[in-house]
């Protein structure tokens, strides 16, 4: 399932810092249920030793072209903020806590859900077309003279399909722990040109995340498809990377 908040207020613009997803995604979990709240921050869906919090955010969409300061983003209102999950109590305590929300906090600037758009999505076969709303970000850790750094594969790089499909793997078995997984495997390829994007969740951390934006062919078992929408793609999903939508 897919909803579109749409965030508005009495000004004609909120003023975030550049690295802002840590707002959209501290938004969110304000309005959940606080055991609910809890249970995603600190806990999870466990598969394999990670953590896996089953939903997917994009990145703000505004009204028109932000304008950009030296250290900050200004961004017409209104903004709209996409999130996905087949959990129907995360799905359900993110509606519920926005339209129950006298006022909403987006950093410093103090917000209102003018309305919520809910639509689900469905992959009707081995082929699905999406289009990112925010960065799909495939990488690996390595180690360089004993310090550990990250590699980030490109949708060129076999490396990228493997990590997509190994992802909805995990995920899948989060959300159905006693069903088998899907015989076959999702392949990904870009349509056209793809972006590359770079984003720091927060101004506290300081190391940059890559991503790849744009229009994505999969080929797979239907039921793994299925998870690419309602999960979204890649790693750091919840995190503002890898939500998409058919298309």
């Amino acid at each position: 399932m897919h909803i579109t908040l749409w965030l508005t207020g009495d000004q004609e613009r909120i003023r975030v810092p550049l690295s802002n997803l840590h707002l959209f995604q501290s938004l969110l979990y304000a309005v959940l249920p606080p055991d609910r709240a809890a249970f995603l921050h600190d806990e999870g869906y466990r598969v394999d030793g990670r953590r896996l919090k089953l939903f997917a955010m994009s990145w703000p969409i505004a009204a028109s072209r932000p304008a950009f300061e030296e250290n900050a983003i200004l961004f017409p209102l209104p903004v709209r903020l996409v999130v996905s999950t087949p959990m129907t109590d995360t799905m359900d305590g993110i509606a519920g806590g926005v339209l129950n929300a006298s006022e909403l906090r987006v950093g410093n600037n103090v917000v209102r859900c003018e309305r919520i758009e809910a639509e689900q999505q469905h992959a009707d076969g081995d082929t699905l077309t999406v289009r990112t709303l925010s960065p799909i970000t495939c990488y690996d850790q390595a180690e360089r003279n004993g310090r550990p750094y990250t590699i980030y594969f490109s949708p060129h790089q076999k490396d990228f399909a493997v990590s997509v499909h190994n992802n909805l793997v995990r995920k899948f078995r989060a959300i159905f722990p006693d069903r088998a997984v899907p015989e076959g495997t999702v392949r990904i390829a870009p349509l056209g040109p793809v972006r590359e994007r770079v984003a720091i969740f927060s101004p506290e951390t300081s190391f940059p995340i890559k991503g790849w934006s744009g229009r994505f062919r999969l080929e797979g078992p239907q039921e793994l498809l299925q998870i690419a929408l309602d999960c979204g793609l890649g790693a750091k999903n919840s995190a503002g990377w890898g939500c998409v939508t058919r298309g």
